[in-house]
């Protein structure tokens, strides 16, 4: 995973209109059993993005990849932001 630093500078160089982070842990028994390890890829990463870059990005799309086993057994397909977890 790249250093902050190495990201931002990235970041100011491409100037991207559009980010897909889809970095994730999908192993279900890791996740279980190194939930730290599990959290710092999206997590992480997604402060890395966003939490030391300056530029005004409220025009830029951003996707933030999960997993859809964090919904479990679902009723309703696709899931949404208004589905439960």
């Amino acid at each position: 995973m790249p250093t902050q630093r190495n990201l931002i500078k990235l970041l100011y160089r491409l100037e991207p209109d559009e980010i897909y982070h889809l970095a994730a842990q999908s192993h279900v028994r890791v996740s279980f059993d190194i939930p730290e390890y599990t959290g710092m890829s999206p997590g992480l990463g997604t402060i890395r993005i966003f939490g030391g870059d300056s530029r005004d990005r409220t025009k830029d799309k951003v996707y933030q990849a999960s997993s859809s086993e964090m919904y479990g057994k679902v009723r309703d397909t696709p899931q949404s932001r208004f589905t439960p977890f």
